[in-house]
């Protein structure tokens, strides 16, 4: 991320979004375990090559949620744990 944002934003204020982002990706690891190896398999012998590739691209899709998720879910943590006005406009 940091690299990705040409170093404007500190790494201390990435840091929620990396966990999270390596939470999410942790949870689809294991979810992949149990689900998608067996999905590839069977989708290939019902539906040939196309089957195995679909749920293939459906393993892609999940990677994007993943990573957009874990980066939203940073910006989230990051917003409610930084004050709402650094100003005090509102005493």
């Amino acid at each position: 991320m940091h690299f990705l944002l040409a170093a404007r934003v500190p790494w201390r204020r990435l840091l929620p979004a990396a966990l999270f982002t390596g939470a999410f990706y942790v949870g689809l690891g294991v979810f992949s375990k149990f689900y998608f190896s067996s999905t590839i398999t069977s989708d290939s012998h019902t539906y040939g090559t196309i089957g195995a590739i679909l749920s293939i691209l459906t393993w892609f899709i999940a990677i994007g949620a993943v990573i957009i998720l874990g980066a939203v879910a940073g910006a989230v943590w990051q917003g409610r744990k930084e004050p709402a006005d650094p100003g005090g406009s509102n005493s």
